[in-house]
């Protein structure tokens, strides 16, 4: 999933789902204003029968294919959290989901399972290619821990609705040793490069 678009107080915002953020939190606060969702439930793809065919724009694309419709947007927004948790995290939730292993084979090969398996790419990519380079084409920019003190209640004014506070796929710490944090900040270089840390 990429860009979300909806209307609030005639205003058209457009949030990136940048997975591993928060940002399936962030859905579910879209899916309590518009339809009701109960508030640990993890709403998915079916936001366009909610929010309208033109609502989700470019699943499992990079920020190069949705920019130009990020753009039309009055009001932009996104989450980012630190690289080395981020990668762990979609490490964690593609091992629950047998889709690899080993966390040293992981690092060691990470183009190649980049390459071959859709599930890791989507979790494990960098934030730069989910969110571009340049963080100032954002209006609001949320780190993962900023979603319940800072954008839940921005959503909250912007459609007059109490959202029900949630917090959905909680992280199971991950021990690393220095070695393998060294070797996931070169991976995930291009993030501290471009400030999404």
């Amino acid at each position: 999933m990429a860009l979300i678009r909806f209307t609030l107080n005639n205003k058209r915002i457009g949030f990136v789902k940048n997975h591993k953020t928060g940002s399936t939190t962030v859905l579910n606060y879209i899916g309590q204003i518009f339809w009701n969702e109960l508030p640990h439930h993890p709403t998915g793809t079916e936001l366009k029968s909610h929010l309208g065919k033109d609502s989700y724009y470019g699943r499992e694309k990079s920020f190069d294919y949705y920019k130009d419709k990020l753009l039309e947007c009055d009001i932009r927004i996104s989450t980012y959290r630190d690289p080395v948790k981020k990668l762990l995290s979609g490490f964690t939730l593609s091992k629950k989901a047998n889709k690899i292993y080993f966390l040293d084979d992981f690092l060691q090969n990470y183009a190649a399972y980049m390459k071959i398996q859709n599930y890791i790419r989507i979790h494990c990519r960098t934030s730069t290619e989910m969110l571009g380079k340049d963080k100032t084409i954002y209006t609001h920019l949320f780190k993962t821990e900023e979603i319940n003190s800072k954008l839940k209640p921005l959503l909250e004014q912007w459609s007059g609705k109490k959202l029900k506070e949630t917090w959905l796929r909680k992280d199971e710490p991950v021990k690393i040793t220095p070695e393998q944090e060294e070797k996931i900040k070169s991976i995930m270089k291009v993030d501290y490069d471009n400030g999404w840390f």
